[in-house]
């Protein structure tokens, strides 16, 4: 038994004396080693907010720290420089101050000099979340003169939402305002559609989206103008129309029918065939309306098109010719004293 005893002594001895030569050779390693700076960026990830605040301010995406160690130690610990992980469950409404270096320093920094952090600390700024129902209210947007179109029938659904956020913002919400621009050509139709609400930041609802429908509505009227036909072409000059105006017959909003800069913003033009000079074809009229405009006829009318023929040389020796023929004729008419005279000379 004692013989047992004395080798077990022996062996935790020898075990205790081979590890401080060990460490005394890993020290010594280290600590003769050149001294190195380096900095390095942490990303910050955070959690433990409480349920009932909302962090409004405060908050960093990345911190940077400047570390002194041995050399061999800093390259070999470079990539365990990741991330930092910050605590926020003692945080208060109001601003509370949250040390980076101290208390929460990462254990993988813990064996070097830290010499300098940016930033230092954090001021987290967290106020109550408050929960309130508030009525969704649609806002018309119509493009054109009060009394040209009206819209009924608005139904929105669901026509209230859960708004969640800062007390201090979602107490000085009393509805939510919906934009809907309405498109004056769908006269007379009843539109659905789905829309995702404006809110103030750090403010969401539930739901998110909302549905509304309503009924475009409009009194108009039937009314007939003439109108200049536009010749829409690069070269102008090169060709002609047979018919320069059109009488069109026009559906417009009643309020707008006595309006002549609003009836001057329809265009009739015409756009020219591809044809040779001294040929025609026939070119359909179109139009461009303004908002609110229909056109109910002509729809399909045709006009002639032509390019004139260019003068030939032919023509032009045919005219030199008949003006020396009518110099000729000149002569041979002199009157009967002017052949006398030419006689006594």
């Amino acid at each position: 038994m004692l013989s047992n005893d004395t080798r077990t002594t022996t062996s935790r001895a020898l075990i205790f004396c081979l590890s401080f030569c060990l460490a005394a050779v890993m020290w010594y390693a280290v600590s003769v080693s050149d001294m190195l700076e380096m900095q390095v960026e942490l990303r910050l990830d955070y959690f433990g907010i409480p349920s009932n605040l909302i962090v409004t301010d405060g908050l960093v995406s990345k911190m940077t720290v400047r570390l002194r160690g041995p050399q061999m130690l800093l390259r070999s610990s470079n990539k365990e420089f990741n991330y930092k992980v910050v605590d926020l469950s003692n945080i208060k409404p109001g601003t509370t101050t949250i040390p980076l270096i101290e208390e929460q320093i990462t254990p993988t920094l813990r064996a070097f000099e830290i010499i300098d952090a940016v930033p230092m600390r954090l001021d987290i700024k967290a106020e109550k979340v408050l929960e309130r129902m508030v009525p969704v209210e649609p806002v018309l947007d119509i493009p054109l003169r009060r009394g040209a179109i009206d819209v009924k029938n608005v139904q929105v659904s669901p026509s209230s939402v859960m708004l969640r956020g800062p007390e201090s913002v979602v107490e000085r919400i009393n509805s939510v305002k919906l934009p809907l621009r309405v498109d004056p050509e769908v006269a007379e139709t009843t539109l659905t559609q789905h829309a995702t609400l404006s809110l103030p930041q750090f403010v969401t609802s539930r739901p998110a989206r909302v549905r509304v429908a309503y009924t475009v509505t409009s009194a108009r009227v039937t009314l007939e103008r003439t109108f200049p036909i536009r010749l829409e072409a690069v070269e102008k000059d090169g060709y002609t129309l047979e018919e320069s105006e059109l009488t069109v017959s026009l559906e417009v909003p009643e309020s707008l029918a006595k309006s002549p800069t609003y009836l001057r913003r329809l265009d009739v033009y015409v756009l020219p065939p591809q044809i040779e000079r001294g040929q025609s074809a026939s070119a359909l009229v179109q139009f461009r309306t303004p908002e609110g405009m229909v056109v109910l006829g002509p729809l399909k009318h045709v006009v002639r098109v032509s390019r004139p023929a260019p003068e030939s040389k032919a023509d032009g020796e045919k005219s030199d010719a008949g003006g020396k023929k009518n110099q000729s004729v000149k002569v041979e008419s002199s009157t009967p004293d002017q052949l006398a005279g030419d006689l006594k000379r």
